[in-house]
């Protein structure tokens, strides 16, 4: 049993090198992009829009959304990588034929996702910090619950991409996942608005949206960045994305074994 374990990690540092190798210049690319579309949401939700009437602490409150969906928008470029993979090279397919188990390599994928999510995110803390300035206090933040929701949120995103690429017939259907997933669980995830202010309109539709793991990542993340004020309790947050991982953990084990037919 140690020495299947050993050959196991062994073989997962190696993989993680290999998908490590060129993460610096990917990790600028994204960075950079997430500057632009954060930055410009920031300086319009935290400035331009007080003078519609919104509250002067919403530029923070859209910080916290950003940093809860920058996963789920990462899945979109991890499905397309997945699927094209299938339809190609089928990279993945020669993983899962060296002498280690499908959990080890789908986790070396699921791990590498994790890092290039995460590290976006936490790049986008000084950003954050010079748009709203006072608005945002690091201070206030507990550190130890930020890392460990960040880490639980993109853990999330990052299993879930192989749920969809497990179901999208070709690389052509693409669009499907942005339309049809991604956009839905965005919008109706609490990204400008809380659960409460939809509870206050449309209670039915307040208990509908609990099926959707974006109000979890959003509340939770506000819960951090702002103070638990009327927010869905933090620890509530946590326990549900961790169930939520390993239902998806398993649905994606389950939908990859049918589609790559491996053993």
């Amino acid at each position: 049993m140690n020495t299947i374990f050993k050959i196991d990690m062994d073989i997962f540092k190696q993989l993680m090198r290999l998908k490590l190798t060129n993460i610096r210049n990917k990790l600028v690319e994204k960075i950079v992009n997430i500057y632009i579309w954060s930055g410009c949401t920031l300086f319009v939700m935290g400035y331009l829009m007080q003078s519609s009437g919104l509250a002067k602490n919403f530029g923070t409150f859209q910080l916290a959304s950003i940093l809860a969906v920058i996963g789920l928008f990462e899945l979109y470029g991890n499905t397309a990588t997945l699927v094209s993979d299938f339809e190609g090279d089928r990279i993945i397919a020669y993983y899962l034929t060296i002498p280690s188990s499908v959990i080890t390599v789908l986790l070396s994928y699921t791990c590498y996702y994790l890092i290039i999510s995460m590290s976006v995110s936490i790049a986008l803390l000084p950003l954050g910090k010079l748009l709203l300035f006072n608005q945002l206090s690091l201070m206030n933040i507990n550190w130890v619950k930020f890392v460990v929701f960040l880490l639980l949120v993109n853990l999330l995103w990052a299993t879930f991409a192989f749920v969809m690429s497990s179901y999208l017939a070709s690389i052509e259907k693409l669009g499907v996942i942005w339309c049809r997933v991604i956009v839905p669980m965005w919008f109706l995830g609490g990204f400008q608005f809380s659960w409460t202010a939809m509870h206050s309109i449309s209670p039915i539709l307040s208990y509908v949206i609990l099926l959707n793991p974006v109000i979890y990542a959003t509340e939770g993340m506000r819960a951090i960045v702002l103070g638990q004020n009327d927010t869905i309790p933090f620890w509530i947050c946590c326990t549900v994305l961790s169930v939520m991982i390993i239902c998806i953990g398993f649905w994606s084990y389950k939908a990859l074994k049918k589609r790559l037919d491996f053993v």
